[in-house]
C-alpha cells in the first residue's frame, strides 16, 4: 500500500510525553516491529501485510522519526521506554521482536534489561549494528553526525540525497519506492533533524559491551535475516553474529541493507516459521 494508506491504518497516541504513530494489525500472538534509520515503520508494510492474517503485528515510528513527535532528547533509553509503552498500549505482555538497523540496538537494550513488563519470546534481527565496532556508516551519516551537522542538515537532507544514499545500500532499487518512503521520512520534519537522529553512532560505542554481552546470552532465541550485499552492516556483521550466536536461525539473502523491502516474501516466511517455533 502507499504511505497515506499505511498511515490511515494507524493512529497517533500520546506515549512517553509526546504523540507517537502506532499501527496494530491482526490478532492473536504479537510481533513487535522496530524500524531503522532514517526511515520508518512503513519499511515493514509488505512483511506485515503477509503476516497480519496469522499474527498481531504491532509497529510504530520511533520518537522523532516519521509521524512521531521528537523527544526532548534523543537516546536509546527513551526509544526503549517507548517500545515498552507501545507494547503496554497494545495490551501485550510478551512478544517476538523483529528489529532492523536502529531498532536492532533498541532490541539489544531490551535483551539487556529483561523487562518484567514484556517477556521476550524471541528476537529476529535484520541488518543492523549488532557489533558496533563493525558499523560502517556512509559518508552523509558521518558528515551529519559531526560538529556541523545542525548547520548542514537543512541544506543536504532532501529528496535527491535521500534517494542517492539509499541506492548505495540496496541492491533492488526497483523494490524500493523512494517517493513513498521520503513522504514517510518527512511527515513531521524528521529530515531536518537527521543530525539528532544520528545520536546512535556515538551511543552505540558507549554501550557496546552491554549490548554485545546481551546478544551473546542464549536465553532468548535469535533469528538472523541478513542482506549479505549490504555495505553498512552486511556479511561482515553476519559472520560476527553467527560466531557470537551459533544457535541462531539464519536466512541469508543476496540483497542490501533493507531485506524486508527488497525480499519481503522471504522475510515474512522466515518470521512466520520462527514465530511458530518459539511461541509458547
Amino acid at each position: 500500500m502507499d504511505y497515506i494508506a499505511w498511515r490511515a491504518g494507524g493512529a497517533r497516541v500520546r506515549l512517553c510525553g509526546h504523540e507517537v504513530f502506532v499501527r496494530i494489525a491482526g490478532t492473536t500472538t504479537p510481533l513487535l516491529f522496530l524500524h531503522g534509520f532514517p526511515t520508518t515503520s512503513y519499511d515493514f508494510d509488505e512483511v506485515i501485510a503477509a503476516l497480519e492474517t496469522r499474527w498481531q503485528c504491532i509497529s510504530f515510528d520511533f520518537a522523532g522519526f516519521g509521524d512521531s513527535d521528537p523527544p526532548l532528547r534523543y537516546s536509546y533509553d527513551h526509544q526503549t521506554e517507548l517500545a515498552l509503552a507501545v507494547a503496554a498500549h497494545a495490551g501485550i505482555r510478551r512478544a517476538i521482536v523483529v528489529a532492523h538497523d536502529y531498532g536492532v540496538s533498541v532490541a539489544q537494550e531490551l535483551l539487556a534489561r529483561r523487562p518484567e513488563a514484556l517477556e521476550l519470546d524471541g528476537m529476529v534481527f535484520l541488518n543492523g549494528g549488532l557489533e558496533p565496532a563493525l558499523h560502517r556508516p556512509i559518508f552523509i551519516q558521518r558528515l551529519l553526525a559531526g560538529p556541523l551537522g545542525a548547520l548542514i542538515a537543512p541544506l543536504v537532507v532532501h529528496r535527491a540525497t535521500f534517494t542517492r544514499s539509499l541506492q548505495r545500500v540496496i541492491t533492488r532499487p526497483e523494490r524500493f519506492d523512494f517517493e513513498q518512503h521520503w513522504e514517510a521520512v518527512r511527515a513531521r520534519g524528521a529530515h531536518l533533524r537527521a543530525h539528532e537522529l544520528l545520536h546512535y553512532i556515538a551511543e552505540r560505542r558507549v554501550r557496546r559491551t552491554r549490548w554485545v554481552e546481551s546478544f551473546a546470552d542464549r536465553s532468548t532465541p535469535v533469528g538472523l535475516v541478513w542482506g549479505t550485499r549490504d555495505p553498512v552492516s552486511g556479511e561482515h556483521v553476519l559472520d560476527w553474529a553467527r560466531s557470537a550466536r551459533p544457535d541462531a536461525e539464519v536466512l541469508c539473502l543476496p540483497v542490501g541493507h533493507y531485506p524486508q523491502v527488497e525480499s519481503p516474501a522471504e522475510v515474512a516466511a522466515f518470521i512466520d516459521r520462527f514465530a511458530r517455533s518459539h511461541t509458547p
